[in-house]
C-alpha cells in the first residue's frame, strides 16, 4: 500500500472534494446540491450557492481545483521535453498528455475520484474544456498542437478523429484504473505506460487503405 496524501481542508474545499466524489458516482445531475452540502458536513444549506452560485459553478470549481495543479505539472513536463529537443516525439508528447493526470491516481486520504468525475462529464457531453477556465488548459492545448504538428503528414480528418479518440481513451483508461484502485498498487507505473503505448501507437499508426477509401467516399 502506498502512502496516502492529505490535503488541507476548509468549508469550500470540503464541498469541492465531496462534490467530486458524488458527481463521479452519480453523474453531474444525479445528486442534489442539498445532498452534496449535507455530505460535506455543511450546516448552512445555502453554502453551495454562497461559494459557487450554481451547480455549473460547483462543477467548474471541481475542474479548477485539480487543474490548477495538473496544468503547471503538464507545462513543466512539456518544457522539459522542449529543452531536450523532443517535441516531435509522439510517444513523449502522449506521456505529457497522460502522466500529469495519472498522478491524480496516487492515493489521497479522501480517496481518488477526479478522473472518474471527468469520465462522467465526458459521457454526459459536459466536457471538461467547456467549464474549465482556459488559463488552466494552456499546457493541454499546447501539447495537443505539438502532437498534431508531429503527425501533420496525415490527412486532417484522420488527425482530428485520432486526437478526439486519444483524449477519450486517456480519460476512460485512467478512470478505469482509478476505480480499480490502481494508484494504491505498485503496478500503476506499468499500467500508465501501457496506456501511453496504446494511445501513441494509435495516433501515429499508418492509415489503412480501407480508412482512406472510406474517407474519400
Amino acid at each position: 500500500m502506498l502512502e496516502s496524501r492529505t490535503e488541507p481542508r476548509d468549508g469550500r474545499t470540503s464541498i469541492i472534494v465531496t462534490a467530486e466524489k458524488l458527481f463521479a458516482e452519480y453523474g453531474l445531475h444525479g445528486i442534489s446540491l442539498r445532498q452534496i452540502s449535507d455530505a460535506a458536513g455543511q450546516k448552512n444549506t445555502s453554502a453551495i450557492q454562497y461559494h459557487f452560485g450554481s451547480r455549473d459553478g460547483l462543477v467548474e470549481a471541481v475542474f479548477a481545483h485539480r487543474m490548477s495543479v495538473i496544468n503547471p505539472r503538464r507545462q513543466a513536463a512539456l518544457d522539459k521535453l522542449e529543452a531536450s529537443g523532443r517535441l516531435g516525439d509522439v510517444r513523449a508528447l502522449v506521456s505529457v498528455m497522460v502522466w500529469p493526470m495519472a498522478e491524480e491516481l496516487r492515493p489521497r486520504a479522501e480517496g481518488n475520484h477526479y478522473v472518474q468525475f471527468l469520465n462522467r462529464a465526458m459521457r454526459e457531453k459536459h466536457l471538461a474544456v467547456e467549464l474549465t477556465p482556459p488559463e488552466l488548459m494552456t499546457a493541454w492545448f499546447s501539447t495537443i498542437e505539438h502532437v498534431r504538428t508531429a503527425i501533420r503528414y496525415l490527412p486532417d480528418e484522420i488527425v482530428d478523429i485520432r486526437m478526439l479518440l486519444a483524449s477519450q481513451q486517456l480519460i476512460s483508461g485512467l478512470a478505469e484504473f482509478e476505480a480499480d484502485g490502481a494508484g494504491e498498487t505498485e503496478r500503476l507505473d506499468f499500467m500508465v505506460e501501457a496506456l501511453i503505448d496504446m494511445i501513441a501507437s494509435g495516433i501515429a499508426a499508418p492509415v489503412s487503405p480501407t480508412a482512406l477509401a472510406a474517407l474519400g467516399g
